[in-house]
């Protein structure tokens, strides 16, 4: 049987690049779409199933489902997110948790069944993380304050769950900096473009320590700035 990995946000640019790498390297991949949205076409190796992430519960559902389906989850690629700009003394409360419930929150509901369900298991699993680049140079965030507390949260939590050696899972935080998507050149218009990353240099890196390659890396940041 194939390896499962589980993508969430994998209609997005960002995740439909690594489901492709992830079928390429030889997983089944089980994606989330957001309810009420419009699903890719499946294929052989790729399943989309709408899954409200920022529900607890429903999302333990989803885990729970898949790993009856399939008897293992062998990596876990958590994409969904959210983006906003802000200043620390414009933002209010409703702006930071809406930025906390789409990038930490969804990311915990997630990795927390997943843990469950593998808890007898033997080896341990590659989960991805999505950080961001001020949470690393706090001078770039004065105008992401939310944003870059929320990734600086997922950041922490990646650090928390490597400390305990009773997590079945090796959690690496990828950490891009500016993704060259249709969105990102409709908003800034007059950027040099080739400076950016590519989503699926993203998804290549992602798909190696999510195999063979990455399988022995411990407390992983994987910074992909490109020129940016």
């Amino acid at each position: 049987m194939s390896k499962i990995a589980i993508v969430t946000g994998s209609a997005g640019n960002l995740g439909s690049a690594v489901t492709r790498e992830m079928v390429k390297s030889g997983f089944q991949v089980v994606g989330t779409i957001e309810p009420g949205k419009d699903a890719p076409e499946s294929a052989a190796q790729i399943v989309y199933k709408p899954v409200d992430l920022m529900d607890p519960g429903a999302t333990e559902t989803f885990i729970h489902d898949i790993f009856q389906s399939y008897k293992r989850i062998d990596a876990v690629v958590c994409l969904v997110g959210g983006f906003a700009m802000d200043s620390v003394l414009e933002v209010d409360q409703d702006s930071i948790m809406k930025m906390i419930t789409l990038n930490f929150f969804t990311a915990l509901n997630t990795v927390q069944p997943v843990l469950r369900v593998l808890a007898d298991k033997k080896e341990r699993i590659p989960i991805i993380l999505v950080g961001a680049k001020p949470v690393f140079n706090s001078g770039a965030a004065k105008m992401t304050f939310s944003y870059t507390l929320s990734k600086t949260m997922v950041v922490k939590l990646a650090e928390l769950l490597n400390a305990d050696p009773k997590n079945k899972a090796n959690v690496i935080v990828i950490v891009p900096s500016i993704i060259d998507t249709p969105q990102n050149r409709a908003a800034m218009p007059n950027a040099e473009f080739s400076d950016w990353v590519k989503p699926e240099s993203i998804a290549e890196k992602i798909a190696f320590v999510c195999g063979e390659g990455g399988k022995d890396l411990r407390d992983t940041v994987l910074k992909i700035y490109g020129n940016s």
